[in-house]
């Protein structure tokens, strides 16, 4: 039972590299929506644009949250 779980619980690497790319992705819409937000001229598209950052940090933090639960969890 205990390599049942060990092998459901291990991660390929291909897994984990499409992980990076998210994780790469995120980062650069964040980066592209807060540059957006500065140059914007228009209040509302600066709302949305902060909102967008926002929503990208947040996939951020919670794809390598979920990384770091399943490293603790596979040692």
């Amino acid at each position: 039972m205990y390599n049942q779980q060990l092998s459901v619980n291990s991660v390929s690497s291909k897994e984990l590299s499409y992980i990076s790319d998210c994780l790469k992705n995120e980062e650069l819409l964040a980066k592209i929506a807060v540059q957006g937000v500065a140059e914007s001229q228009n209040q509302q598209l600066k709302q949305k644009l902060a909102q967008i950052a926002q929503d990208r940090l947040q996939n951020t933090d919670q794809l390598l949250r979920t990384l770091q639960q399943h490293t603790q969890m596979s040692h």
